[in-house]
């Protein structure tokens, strides 16, 4: 694949490859970049953004450096005749578009799962301010069960409930013994969190996500900090639904 428009296109003198470097190392670090989630949806690690980095230029620089090289090696004559790089490079676009949607609809969401989760700062959870909602649509008690990703907290889940208050645009809500505060807008979508002090921990929960009738869609996201030191930061995605305040 990674010389596709040049496979088509047959083997060019020396004289022509400067025309072919820049179809080569285009297609062949896309192609590089294409191979990452594959890979990485099947590891088992759990790599900073530093490493997570050096893997993906590593996959686009492999990809170009093939991509390059084919562009010399590659050669073979088309049924029909000998084709243009113009059009040779279409029908290597083509062939790549099929491949890049089976990339993204398989491996993507398993390989972004794996990727670290953004720590929750002190800003994101002090002061949120109140949506534009009107009156108290979503305030009730809901039950909440999720699944936490590989790249923050590792395989398992949690379940709890939620008591929310509603006043236009404001929520408070209780998590167990947790008092949040936050906000809802009329599309349904809200933001919450908290920070609270542990003996020397710091923990700080946002969660975020939309209502959607009596259920709604959430992600949570947890950071714990010793001192100064973040020790870790788990997210939690799943969902809730209204339930009785008085089972």
């Amino acid at each position: 694949m990674s010389g596709a428009t040049r496979v088509m296109a047959g083997r060019p003198p020396e004289s022509d490859f400067r025309g072919l470097r820049w179809p080569g190392s285009v297609s062949g670090g896309l192609l590089g970049l294409l191979g990452f989630p594959p890979v990485f949806s099947r590891t088992d690690i759990v790599a900073d953004r530093l490493t997570v980095a050096i893997f993906l230029l590593a996959a686009i620089c492999g990809g170009t450096a093939a991509g390059l090289a084919s562009g010399r090696v590659v050669a073979m004559r088309a049924r029909w005749g000998r084709l243009t790089l113009r059009r040779s490079a279409l029908v290597g676009c083509l062939l790549v578009l099929p491949l890049a949607a089976v990339d993204y609809r398989l491996y993507w969401p398993p390989a972004a799962d794996r990727l670290p989760v953004p720590r929750v700062s002190r800003q994101a959870v002090t002061n949120i301010s109140a949506g534009n909602a009107r009156g108290s649509t979503w305030a009730g008690c809901y039950e909440y069960k999720g699944q936490f990703s590989r790249g923050g907290g590792g395989p398992g889940g949690s379940w709890g409930s939620l008591k929310l208050s509603q006043t236009d645009g404001a929520l408070k809500v209780l998590n167990g013994t947790s008092a949040l505060q936050g906000g809802v807008d009329d599309d349904g979508g809200f933001r919450f969190g908290a920070e609270g002090i542990d003996g020397q921990d710091t923990i700080r929960v946002l969660w975020e996500g939309k209502f959607k009738g009596s259920s709604l869609g959430f992600t949570r996201r947890e950071t714990l900090l010793r001192g100064t030191n973040t020790v870790n930061t788990t997210r939690l995605t799943g969902r809730a639904q209204r339930i009785s305040c008085n089972p």
